[in-house]
Formats: structure tokens, sequence, C-alpha cells
């Protein structure tokens, strides 16, 4: 019996993290009330290097409400998002809908936990806007 896909794009929960040392995932959960399209814009220009991705997950800028050092890799913080193929259950957290992911030398996004796309070419900006800072990324969700 096939079961029905399951469709995480009305759940508004983020999860923003990086490989550590290309085997685990480090990951937080923001507790910012903020879009994905918002989130993608930050990374994207003011986090765009690994060293400062690691920065940003590593400290408290997007206020973490939540924190896992050990996804088991890629497939493991996929697992975050409900599917009908989760492998590590108990990485599973049911109000999250959108990852956010630095591999590959930029940001990768997903919301279904198999295709990972690059961040520039999901949200596609051309708002001529540049967030030169956190407060300018959460005046752009008020």
């Amino acid at each position: 019996m096939l079961k029905k896909k399951i469709d995480n794009s009305s759940k508004k929960g983020m999860m923003v993290g990086y490989i550590h040392h290309s085997s685990y995932v480090v990951a937080i959960e923001p507790g910012w009330n903020i879009t994905p399209q918002a989130m993608a814009k930050l990374l994207q220009d003011r986090y765009s290097t690994k060293e400062a991705a690691i920065q940003l997950v590593d400290s408290a800028v997007l206020v973490p409400v939540f924190r896992k050092e050990d996804y088991e890799y890629v497939e493991g913080f996929g697992d975050v998002l409900e599917s009908n193929l989760n492998f590590h259950g108990h990485n599973l957290r049911t109000h999250v809908g959108h990852l956010f992911l630095f591999m590959k030398g930029a940001w990768q996004y997903s919301d279904n936990a198999i295709d990972w796309d690059p961040v520039s070419e999901v949200f596609k900006d051309d708002s001529g806007v540049s967030f030169a800072g956190v407060r300018d990324a959460l005046g752009a969700v008020a």
C-alpha cells in the first residue's frame, strides 16, 4: 500500500545547520518568527561562507530554541522533516517544514528531505534589498 506524500509546506518551523568534519550535521532551530524567504536572504547576504555558517549556528544570533550536534549526516538531518522514509525517527520534529544546510560551498534548502537545492535557486530575489544585519532581516517580516 502506497502512503500519501506528506506536505510540509504549511509548517513554519525551520532548522539551520552545517556539516561538521564531513560526518555529522550540527543544527539549530531558530527562535525567530521569520519566513523561509527572509531566512534565505539573511543566510546568503550575511553568512555566505562555511566559517560564517559555523559562527552563526554556534552563536546566539538566531536565538536557538533547540540544538543537536550529531545528526547522522544529511540523511539524519533530513529526518527532522516528517516523511514516509524516516530512518532516524528520533530526529523527527513534526512542526519543522524547512531545512537550510551549508554544504557544497553554499546554502542548500529542502522541504522534503530528499531534494537539496541551492538557496539562490529556490529563493530568487529581485528586490535589490540587502540585509546589512540581523535587525534588517527582522524588520522584513514585520
